[in-house]
């Protein structure tokens, strides 16, 4: 006794973007990215590069000590 029902789509809501009109705008976060996201990038960024000069640090000052 199998109670489901097939999961087949009609024709008319097979292809969702057949309903859209030809001026259809994307969302607005698609198109403009929140503050939050660009402030994201930069953020991760500077982290980067201040591991980065961390470990330059750290080097020219291990190579100070073994010369001196």
């Amino acid at each position: 006794m199998n109670t489901k029902q097939p999961t087949t789509v009609p024709d008319e809501q097979a292809n969702p973007e057949t309903d859209k009109p030809d001026d259809y705008l994307p969302p607005r976060r698609t198109v403009h990215q929140p503050e939050k996201e660009k402030w994201l990038k930069y953020f991760y960024r500077t982290l980067l590069w201040l591991f980065i000069l961390l470990v330059i640090g750290l080097l020219a000052w291990g190579w100070r000590l073994l010369q001196g």
